[in-house]
């Protein structure tokens, strides 16, 4: 199966950034939260809000990019904001901000690298398929805290170039289009049984990281392959 296959789409967070997720969350809509205190005074508000913006990303239809529907519904929530000054204190955020909180973490950096560097090798074409929520500025910052670049991958996916999100089966498919690929040529690897096997209903085959596991509702998911990080590179040393 897998020397069959020549796209490699890998999730980000929980997959090659080992990281958890929610404890990433809360360091950051905490960091986030800060640079907005002048327009908040009740954290929570922003939270909630901010959190409301994201789940219209979710659920886009394709007809906008994410950025623009997170904006337009972020700036709804502020009287008269200026969307440009708004966009410039996410841009400050990430650029000054954002890099700090890589501090809280123990990250591998080492496998993460052993991998792609091996992929490419093979000259297997990589997607990164991070869900696209995040500004590309904010992707490419978390990806440096794996050991990997922006270079590494043919396709980064953040919220000004996809119009979908996981788990929308039309997220995969807005992938293949850019990468013009079939479905049996590619494979995505993740740690949600949810959002990343969510691939499988356009035929491509899911292998799950379960360093960071997240179940969610799907137990079920009829899997290619499980295993840890450091057992995915086993593997592909092995197949490939």
């Amino acid at each position: 199966m897998l020397k069959s296959r020549d796209r490699y789409l890998f999730d980000l967070d929980g997959t090659l950034l080992t990281i958890d997720i929610d404890e990433f969350l809360n360091r950051y809509f905490a960091a986030l939260s800060a640079e907005f205190s002048d327009l908040y005074s009740d954290q929570q508000e922003f939270i909630a809000n901010l959190m409301d913006s994201t789940h219209k990303m979710i659920k886009n239809n394709g007809q906008k990019s994410n950025e623009e529907v997170f904006m337009e519904d972020f700036l709804a929530h502020l009287n008269e904001a200026d969307r440009e000054a708004i966009k410039g204190r996410f841009h400050d955020f990430y650029q000054n901000v954002f890099p700090s909180l890589k501090k809280d973490f123990e990250l591998d950096s080492q496998t993460p690298a052993n991998i792609i560097s091996y992929l490419k090798a093979k000259n297997k074409s990589l997607v990164l398929a991070t869900n696209p929520l995040f500004p590309r500025q904010a992707v490419i910052e978390r990806l440096n805290w794996a050991g990997l670049a922006a270079e590494d991958f043919d396709l980064i996916t953040s919220y000004e170039n996809m119009s979908y999100a996981k788990p929308n089966p039309n997220y995969y498919q807005e992938i293949l289009e850019k990468i013009d690929a079939e479905p049996d040529q590619c494979l995505m690897i993740g740690n949600d049984m949810t959002e990343d096997a969510a691939a499988q209903k356009l035929g491509i085959p899911t292998l799950i990281i379960n360093n960071h596991l997240i179940e969610n509702e799907s137990k079920e998911a009829d899997l290619f392959w499980q295993g840890s990080l450091k057992e995915f590179y086993d593997l592909i040393k092995k197949e490939l």
